[in-house]
């Protein structure tokens, strides 16, 4: 019986560990890459190349099953041309990309009433603010995103993509992600100033992360808009900049995970995976020695109770 219990106990341990490990890609940034790059049939500079790369990481992240990438409020101009290029190039075979304008058709999208729609989806982008690219998300389109900060959630929970730009400077910006994280607080353009608008750098999350990403490339897709301070729920920083100029360039600047080992916004709800550390869920190689010392438990108590 106490051998069964240890099973028991063993594959309940697996099952939850495989379910967080399972979770999404996300990248929620402060920058407005689209807006300061360019791009052509085969290659993608500045902005546009870190965008690129950002979704070849994402698309080769996500495992919910969906090739779809869906775009909420790509109008047009620089905003769709910069999502548009860089996701072309970013070489992921089998996918295809679509863009949601109508704020009837993005209601829809949450609801699952609409043809494109978050169970159809693979991966979800956002676009910087209107103000501050051409043809980027407006204040009527980021609306019905805002009320569905705990869709978002579940959707990266079940291996859906995220990937969302700056939202500072605009009044409701980033308002789906504070519903998730009041604790979280959003610095940008609008609330002082930014310091130094032109240097980034990855973290060690960040390197792991994006292990093709160097802070050149981050650097070029600036100047940038946003930092985050306060709580950062399940996300770890994975790009700083300096924000305050206070202690040098350790404001983050881009939050994220899942691109090794799964993540969500938040964790430690009802069916979310308990919070690890600063905010990570276990990666596989922690499930795997987890549970090698759950089997040697077993087998070890199995020889004790034969000597018994």
């Amino acid at each position: 019986m106490k051998i069964n219990r240890l099973l028991l106990a063993a594959a309940a341990v697996a099952a939850g560990l495989a379910g967080a490990a399972h979770a999404g890609p996300i990248l929620i940034a402060g920058t407005d890459a689209d807006d300061h790059g360019s791009g052509n049939s085969t290659q993608n500079f500045t902005g546009w190349r870190f965008m690129q790369q950002a979704f070849t990481n994402i698309g080769n992240a996500v495992s919910n099953g969906n090739r779809q990438a869906v775009c909420l409020g790509c109008n047009g101009s620089t905003a769709s041309a910069a999502y548009t290029n860089s996701f072309t190039l970013a070489g992921l075979a089998g996918w295809t990309a679509v863009s949601l304008t109508g704020v009837t058709d993005i209601t829809n999208f949450f609801s699952g009433t609409g043809t494109v729609n978050v169970n159809t989806a693979g991966l979800i982008y956002m676009p910087t603010v209107s103000g501050n690219v051409s043809g980027g998300i407006t204040d009527a389109q980021l609306a019905p995103v805002n009320v569905n900060g705990a869709t978002l959630n579940n959707f990266v929970s079940g291996g859906g993509g995220l990937f969302a730009q700056e939202q500072a400077n605009s009044s409701i910006g980033y308002g789906w992600l504070t519903s998730l994280l009041p604790g979280l607080n959003v610095m940008g353009d609008n609330v002082g100033g930014i310091f130094d608008t032109n240097t980034l750098q990855l973290t060690a999350q960040g390197q792991t992360q994006f292990p093709t990403l160097i802070n050149a490339d981050i650097s070029n897709a600036t100047p940038w808009h946003a930092y985050f301070t306060g709580n950062f729920g399940a996300l770890q920083s994975l790009v700083v900049g300096n924000g305050d100029n206070v202690g040098g360039v350790n404001d983050t600047v881009v939050l994220g995970g899942g691109f090794v080992g799964g993540g969500v916004i938040v964790c430690g709800g009802p069916g979310q995976p308990a919070c690890e550390g600063p905010g990570t869920v276990p990666e596989p190689g922690s499930m795997a020695l987890i549970g090698a010392a759950l089997v040697a438990l077993v087998t070890t108590t199995r020889r004790r109770g034969r000597q018994t």
